[in-house]
């Protein structure tokens, strides 16, 4: 499965779309809808290890990278709801505990790095099976998920993370 982008009326919206073959030919099915795009220009050079330590927990990393890269993009902690992160003075809400990204009620997709970050690909990144993989296959998974969701992971955080994914 593929993200595939398409404009409509100057928006860019996303889908999840799975391909098949039928007599030769190529089929493709939306399975999907991941929302509109919105691409935050990056605007912030925290590091991550300025940002956060490592949490031991796998969950609590992930969210953690997500909220760093969010920070990079221009979004704020909300004032309210702590855990949330606003673009666009609340247009856009990120929320690290759900992996969601919303607009109103409305799942949306943020262009970010080269990848795509909504709620597909960060749960892509928590339920990743790897374990039955070879190491260096199971390595290469693990980071192109990070690089699907749009989410740079640093060296390091990558060794570790891989580490507690893999055993």
């Amino acid at each position: 499965m593929f993200i595939r982008v398409k404009k409509i009326k100057g928006h860019s919206y996303a889908y999840l779309v799975e391909n098949s073959w039928n007599n030769k030919k190529a089929r493709q099915k939306v399975k999907q809808y991941l929302g509109r795009i919105y691409e935050p220009e990056k605007v912030n050079t925290v590091s991550f290890e300025e940002f956060y330590k490592l949490p031991k927990d796998y969950k609590k990393t992930v969210s953690a990278l997500m909220e760093w890269v969010l920070l990079q993009h221009g979004f704020v902690k909300d004032q309210l709801v702590q855990k949330k992160w606003i673009y666009q003075h609340g247009k856009i809400v990120g929320d690290p505990d759900t992996f969601k990204i919303t607009s109103g009620k409305n799942n949306v997709t943020l262009k970010i790095n080269e990848g795509y970050m909504n709620e597909y690909t960060l749960k892509e990144i928590m339920n990743i099976d790897i374990k039955k993989q070879e190491q260096h296959e199971a390595g290469t998974m693990l980071a192109k998920a990070f690089i699907s969701a749009g989410i740079p992971i640093p060296h390091e955080a990558f060794i570790e993370i891989f580490q507690k994914v893999y055993k």
